[in-house]
This record gives structure tokens, sequence and C-alpha cells, in this order.
């Protein structure tokens, strides 16, 4: 299995999930996490939502497989590692998430360069 379809399958998995955890507001760890549900917090859900949506077109369409990896991989690994300076409390365990999704994503993206994809 290609490390571009793990990257593609940890996207839907991850980002559909807390997207819509985010978006309907449901479960009390959600809030511990993120915050009350606010304006900000519902544009995020639809960040993660997007990347879940792009990530299904990217692994089911193969004329856009490498196309959108190119694109939407890079992005979040830029957006990942910035949550790492930017969240200042050390417990919250999304930054450590964001740093192992960036590290498959950087992997996926070397693959792509590598083989001239």
């Amino acid at each position: 299995m290609s490390i571009v379809i793990i990257s593609y399958i940890i996207n839907i998995m991850v980002a559909g999930m807390m997207g819509t955890l985010l978006f309907f507001n449901l479960g009390p760890r959600i809030t511990r996490v993120f915050g009350e549900n606010t304006a900000a917090r519902q544009i995020l859900s639809c960040l993660y939502l997007s990347i879940a949506i792009l990530s299904t077109i990217g692994l089911f369409d193969q004329t856009y497989f490498y196309k959108i990896a190119f694109v939407l991989f890079p992005m979040q690994i830029v957006y990942k590692l910035l949550t790492l300076v930017a969240v200042k409390d050390k417990k919250n365990p999304v930054p450590y998430a964001n740093l192992f999704i960036s590290i498959v994503h950087i992997f996926s993206m070397w693959y792509i360069i590598e083989n001239g994809l």
C-alpha cells in the first residue's frame, strides 16, 4: 500500500471524524480540547471536513490522486506544524496528533517528489 494512500485514509478518518464532532458539537471531550462552540470552532470544523472531502476525491479518483495530494498535504504539513508553536497548552493532544499526521504527509510528499509523480 502506498504511503500516499495511507495519508489519504488518515485524512478521511481523522479529519472526517474531527470535522463531524466539531460541526455537530458532539461529546464533552470536544469542548475540553477545542473550547466552547464558537464561530472559530465551526470554521475549523469546515476546514477538517474540506480535508476529508478532498482526500476522499483524491483517493477514489485516479485523475486527481497526486494532484490533490501535491496541494493538500503541504498545506496540512505547514498548518499542523504551526500548531506546535501556537498552542501554548502542552497538555493539549491536538498538536501532538498533528505532528504525527505531518510526519506521515512528509513521507508522502517525499514519495511523490522522489518518484516524479
